[in-house]
């Protein structure tokens, strides 16, 4: 029963799971937010922040030093550093008839340090997050402590957080133990970026460091809704360390690169709060702990983190210092109305990708075609009146030279005449750039096989009067069936005749009639099988110099929610074969 009450509950948008510090009817709880997402900073031990109003500030001890926060206006929260304490290890977990008064004094002290009656707690930090299952029987007494002390602390009125480092293993029977863990507390995943790490990622630049970030953070939230725990019960510990190794700073200079990298986070987590509707952001790496963590620019990183979400925070400009960029719209995303991705001077417009998607199935393969077409018409543009005779060639040849015929068939496949004269463009665009690719030429046994395969196809001598795609980029050669126009079979033999392809216009003499391949000599068979095998060879040429393109074209692309189309090809005129055979 249970179980269906779960799913109800995330089909009704996760009502079971309002926490006590976000309360439903939209009113503060000992002065943190009810409304996501909260901001919570870590300010305990010698944390280089200055308490202000509209902050939340998590402290581990001590009452003095909370007081003062809040009385600066800011609201605290009690961060639990000895979770092993109360519960354990995976080796070695607690007994569990200790947890539950363990859980009262926790409570208690909670509420000394924050100043709150109905505190919310976080406890650092849980082990093995990444075991699989099946557990040991340790591990599974470890897991069943940690749901037990959330379960009894909200039963005393606390809202808590348990942060997660590695990655968490959700299948199996581990699913359900995430399931009940976030009924009782938040699931607050830390942040690390360690491929590329904060150097890697400066390299990058703005554009890209910041979709990089996003991305991840998104795939972090994404990774527990795939089990059905809802976004609110979620939220993103940023790291901001300054010990090697701990997933900071990792030695990264000058300062002001540090600190560029420090704002693109911030704003890159605000962006995908409000996005995901996550319970909220916090931020963790302030005080030094050890030597190693010693590092003179911290107060500079804390108040360009503070002032990167809110410039009435901090000051960060001023603490930063020269050379530190004060943009906060760099890398950020800002695409104007309508549109779904820019592309340096292009864009993809999103009534294009939903039109395309009528034919794909899909909105993302649709967005491909249309980056294909960008990367066309940039390499490869194709003038209206070539477009145009392409078009003709189609209305004679398919629809009886009928243009009502023609115009009934796009309706049918719910194409415009505006798409369907771009997709035509983006055959012979890509016509063209495969025409210049010079492969290695096809082996005598390919040449065999092909011969062997294609036996019954016909062939026929033509020449023309300027060089055609459909016979290899010549002027005079043996047209194939179903890669030659059909109407190059039915000319009349010695005359010349114009005709329009879907390649062009062009004037066509049939030199000799149209034969099956085995009917001509080995010469000639093994010369239009080694012309045919070239032009496969060309396609995986175009498929690889397609795939350049297209990265440089999207390296420094700006898109909604980052979805940056997937490089590729998707011809669309697969999709409606009138227009490319």
């Amino acid at each position: 029963m249970k179980g269906i009450v779960f799913v109800l509950a995330v089909a009704l948008g996760a009502v079971a799971f309002l926490p006590r510090a976000g309360r439903a009817d939209g009113v503060p709880s000992c002065g943190v937010p009810a409304k996501s997402p909260v901001w919570i900073d870590y300010g305990g031990h010698d944390a280089p922040i200055t308490p202000k109003p509209g902050m939340v500030l998590a402290v581990s001890s001590g009452t003095v030093v909370p007081g003062q926060m809040r009385a600066a206006g800011a609201a605290t929260i009690f961060f639990d550093l000895h979770l092993n304490d109360r519960i354990g290890t995976p080796s070695k977990p607690a007994d569990p008839a200790t947890i539950a008064d363990k859980a009262k004094r926790e409570f208690d002290f909670a509420v000394q340090v924050s100043g709150c009656s109905t505190p919310l707690i976080a406890e650092n930090e849980l082990f093995g997050a990444q075991t699989v299952t099946p557990w040991s029987a340790t591990n599974a007494q470890y897991r069943a402590n940690v749901l037990q002390l959330l379960q009894e602390l909200d039963k005393l009125g606390a809202t808590t957080a348990l942060t997660i480092a590695n990655p968490p293993y959700t299948g199996g029977e581990a699913a359900e133990w995430w399931r009940q863990t976030a009924e009782a507390s938040i699931l607050v995943r830390q942040v690390y970026f360690t491929a590329p790490g904060p150097k890697g990622l400066f390299k990058l630049g703005p554009e890209r460091a910041s979709r990089a970030m996003r991305q991840g953070m998104r795939g972090l939230i994404a990774h527990f809704a795939q089990i059905g725990i809802p976004a609110g019960r979620v939220a993103l510990e940023l790291q901001f360390q300054s010990a090697a190794g701990q997933g900071g700073r990792q030695g990264l200079q000058p300062k002001s690169a540090w600190l560029e990298i420090v704002k693109l986070e911030a704003l890159a987590a605000k962006q995908v709060a409000a996005e995901t509707k996550i319970q909220g952001v916090w931020s963790w790496g302030w005080p030094s702990f050890s030597v190693a963590g010693n590092d003179p620019d911290k107060p500079a990183a804390a108040c360009v983190y503070l002032w990167a979400r809110d410039q009435g925070l901090c000051d960060g400009p001023k603490l930063a210092g020269p050379g530190f960029d004060t943009s906060l719209t760099e890398g950020q995303i800002s695409v104007p109305p309508g549109v779904r991705c820019t592309l340096g001077d292009a864009r993809i417009v999103k009534s294009d990708v939903a039109r395309a998607a009528v034919l794909t199935g899909d909105l993302d393969s649709a967005a491909t075609a249309l980056l294909e077409r960008q990367v066309l018409r940039r390499d490869s543009p194709i003038d209206p009146k070539t477009v145009l005779a392409a078009e003709r060639a189609i209305v004679r040849d398919r629809f009886g030279g009928r243009a009502t015929r023609y115009r009934s068939g796009l309706a049918s496949a719910r194409v415009t005449l505006q798409d369907a004269r771009a997709i035509i463009a983006d055959r012979l665009a890509r016509d063209r750039v495969q025409e210049r690719f010079r492969p290695p030429p096809a082996t005598p046994t390919q040449i065999a096989e092909f011969e062997a395969t294609y036996a019954a196809t016909r062939v026929r001598l033509v020449e023309v009067d300027a060089p055609a795609a459909w016979i290899g980029g010549a002027v005079r050669g043996f047209a194939v069936e179903t890669i030659a126009p059909e109407q190059v079979f039915s000319l009349p033999q010695g005359r010349l005749r114009t005709i329009d392809t879907i390649d062009g216009r062009f004037a066509v003499r049939a030199l000799g009639p149209a034969v099956p391949l085995l009917a001509l000599s080995p010469l000639q068979a093994s010369t239009v099988a080694r012309a045919v095998l070239g032009r496969f060879a060309k396609l995986d040429v175009y498929d690889r110099w397609l795939r350049t393109r297209e990265t440089q074209l999207v390296a420094d692309a700006v898109c909604v929610r980052d979805a940056v189309p997937a490089r590729g090809e998707v011809d669309l005129s697969a999709f409606v074969p009138f227009l490319g055979e």
